[in-house]
């Protein structure tokens, strides 16, 4: 039997820079692991196929796809089962789904001897979505183009944060949508950067103020972590929050019905399987 753990990202900063001919969005940002993980637990059976179980509703799941691709391209002989422990929360603009999507290539490679590097990981994973990339890096790095290009950072944080996560999510599509609909232009990459040459976490996110126009409830818990917060940001195309702050007592309170915290911390973490 194996496991491994998915982690989570959050975008410390996120810029949209350009729109490619096919329609895809030109990004730059910097991503972080964070300490939220999905489990992914495997063990080999003798049929040829992919059996997962899961605490959450798994429907047309990125694993399926990166199974079928690599049993039908690469020598593999038997199966897996695979019980997936989502703690990651969807529509959460978190990588989720991404970051199962790097932790089960990543596990086939090494449980199927199969010897391939990083880097033709990251290649297999472009087949089914441009931003699971970073994951096979994880700690910081500043994330380019479709997501595609990811370059590992020396520098990494190691803050203790609060997760805000909102009872609604946000789709991808709904919040490029918006942008689309109301291009805006950003520069929060080198603005985070200026910032942490002084020592300073300044986050920015070009979806955060079109996601919060649209919907009442979400500004309202950004009203919240602004007045409760050192700094706080929503992540990707939200809908979660991140936030430094020493009141989580008072934002749970203030929160009511609108959504729950998590006690989380940035930091790196990489991808390990362990054998037991």
């Amino acid at each position: 039997m194996f496991e491994i753990n998915a982690f989570a990202k959050v975008n410390l900063s996120l810029d949209i820079i350009g729109k490619y001919p096919d329609g895809y969005h030109e990004i730059r940002s910097v991503f972080h692991s964070i300490e939220l993980f999905d489990l992914l637990r495997l063990e080999l059976v003798k049929e040829k196929r992919l059996v997962i179980d899961s605490n959450a509703e798994i429907k047309d799941n990125i694993i399926h796809k990166v199974w079928d691709y690599m049993s039908l391209n690469f020598d593999i002989k038997s199966g897996l089962y695979l019980y997936l422990g989502k703690n990651i929360p969807l529509k959460g603009g978190l990588g989720g789904g991404s970051s199962d999507a790097a932790a089960f290539l990543y596990a086939i490679n090494l449980i199927f001897s199969l010897g391939l590097s990083r880097e033709e990981l990251v290649a297999i994973s472009m087949n089914f979505g441009s931003d699971i990339a970073y994951f096979f890096y994880g700690g910081m790095c500043l994330v380019e183009g479709r997501g595609e290009r990811v370059f590992k950072l020396d520098d990494y944080l190691n803050e203790e944060i609060i997760l805000v996560i909102p009872n609604k999510g946000i789709s991808t599509s709904f919040a490029y949508d918006l942008f689309d609909k109301n291009p805006q232009v950003s520069n929060y990459t080198k603005q985070f950067f200026d910032a942490k040459k002084k020592d300073i976490i300044r986050p920015g996110n070009v979806f955060e103020d079109l996601v919060l126009s649209s919907d009442v409830e979400l500004k309202k818990i950004k009203e919240i972590l602004n007045e409760e917060c050192e700094w706080n940001l929503m992540s990707g195309s939200g809908s979660v929050f991140f936030a430094k702050t020493n009141k989580p007592k008072q934002i749970e309170k203030k929160l009511s019905e609108m959504g729950r915290i998590v006690n989380s911390r940035i930091k790196p973490f990489e991808l390990r399987l362990i054998e037991f």
